[in-house]
């Protein structure tokens, strides 16, 4: 159950950081965009179903670079491009330092980003991010392996569909043959 998975490994990483949120976003290549999966300690609604766009916010600067971000005051930290659904989305959920780390397959391809966040300042360690960094790591390999799973069972369906084909043609040549041969 990807859900589950995915969910451990949220709750995991702000256990193990100590930090009050942690959350994963994941790309929709449809939309060119990214969406919140899952949130552990999340208060507020508008943050968790956010959604950025790419360069957007921290996070959509490290689905964009592939590459680990992080701040220890968010509101006011000019790196990043501010907008105003993403500022007032971390404002109502009251979030100041934030981490942010990609899930990366084939080492560039971005599936998503994971975070871990504070509602006070505070200095992520670099032993904090490499931590996190790995559970992206765990993420990622969980997204993957289930995308993959989906696509065995899609084509297994299709050769089980495309062998009760055959074995029906198979039993109308058989009659066919036999009423040539009466």
């Amino acid at each position: 159950d990807l859900d589950a998975v995915l969910r451990a490994i949220v709750q995991r990483a702000r256990s193990l950081l100590g930090t009050e949120v942690a959350y994963m976003t994941l790309t929709d290549p449809e939309r060119g965009d990214t969406y919140m999966r899952v949130t552990e300690g999340s208060v507020s609604a508008r943050f968790q179903q956010l959604r950025l766009g790419m360069g957007e916010g921290l996070g959509g600067l490290v689905a964009q670079t592939a590459r680990p971000y992080v701040t220890d005051d968010y509101p006011d930290d000019a790196r990043f491009q501010h907008t105003g659904p993403i500022d007032t989305a971390v404002g109502e959920e009251g979030l100041v330092a934030i981490l942010g780390v990609p899930l990366l397959l084939g080492g560039r391809d971005v599936i998503g980003v994971l975070y871990a966040a504070d509602r006070r300042a505070r200095v992520f360690e670099r032993e904090q991010i490499a931590l996190l960094g790995s559970f992206a790591a765990h993420a990622a390999v969980a997204i993957d392996t289930t995308r993959l799973l989906g696509e065995t069972r899609d084509a297994l369906a299709r050769l089980e569909s495309a062998n009760e084909t055959i074995e029906r043609a198979g039993e109308v040549h058989d009659r066919l043959t036999e009423l040539v041969l009466r």
